[in-house]
């Protein structure tokens, strides 16, 4: 009788480790599914459009009180602009004093405004209500490509995979998020917006714009802006390759995202579905 229930139990031990095994094996498939997922199809509609300074080859673009303002590149040609949100008119352009000077992405927090250079390992900062003079400079080992924040840290991207945070006091990296989709890492990432927990970044030369989780630096969703030029602004005609789909701001207040481009004609106002 002793045996028989030694017998019972060793059984019902083997049972019950076989279920749990088996849920752990469901656990795992799950996770490894969401890991793999495609990101979402996101769609939207366009609710306007301003007109957009075409001189402007945007690198940096930021909604901040009821102005667009504007971070561009090129050598010779950089500056920092600021336009009106009812009209997209430039009121005032503040170009970068030293030529040799590549200006990047930009990004304002705590009443400062921070621009990083593409190939000069500097970055600028500013007083947001004056930016006439630099009150201040970071060095930055790797090439600035766009800028952004959560209201507490920075967010730089160089170009690569990595999107790195940074502290806004000193600069020191806090953090870095790798990207990546159902297919792998995803590089070329370009300028960047904070919008609601998440971060929306340009990925260089198409016309995507990525939705990546900051936590896990999944992209969980994307959104095609092929054909919103053409269909806009047909009689234009692109100032060279490199006049593509590159700015990204938000319209907390009425939860739109403007979007522009490389010397593009128009900001497009755009409401996700």
């Amino acid at each position: 009788m002793y045996k028989k229930y030694i017998v019972l139990a060793l059984g019902l031990a083997i049972v019950v480790a076989s279920c749990q095994n088996k849920k752990k094996e469901t656990q795992t498939v799950a996770a490894s599914a969401d890991s793999t997922q495609t990101p979402k199809n996101l769609t939207y509609k366009v609710a306007g459009t301003l007109p957009h300074d075409t001189a402007a080859y945007t690198e940096g673009f930021e909604l901040y009180g009821a102005k667009i303002y504007e971070g561009t590149g090129t050598y010779e040609n950089s500056f920092i602009s600021i336009a009106d949100t009812a009209t997209g008119k430039v009121e005032k352009r503040f170009p970068l004093k030293d030529k040799s000077i590549y200006g990047e992405g930009i990004s304002i927090l705590n009443n400062q405004l921070f621009q990083l250079t593409y190939q000069n390992h500097i970055a600028y900062v500013y007083d947001v209500k004056d930016l006439n003079k630099v009150v201040g400079t970071f060095k930055w080992p790797y090439e600035g490509w766009g800028m952004t924040n959560d209201g507490k840290n920075l967010y730089v991207s160089v170009g690569s995979s990595i999107i790195y945070k940074l502290d806004p006091k000193s600069f020191a990296v806090a953090g870095q998020i790798q990207v990546t989709d159902d297919l792998g890492t995803v590089d070329q990432l370009n300028e960047l917006e904070y919008a609601d927990g998440f971060i929306y970044v340009n990925k260089w030369q198409t016309t995507k714009i990525l939705k990546v989780d900051p936590a896990s630096g999944k992209v969980v969703g994307t959104i095609d802006c092929f054909g919103l030029l053409s269909n806009y602004a047909p009689d234009y005609t692109p100032k060279s390759d490199d006049s593509v789909l590159n700015g990204i701001a938000w319209d907390k207040k009425h939860q739109l995202l403007y979007v522009t481009g490389k010397n593009w004609p128009l900001i497009f106002k755009l409401k996700l579905d």
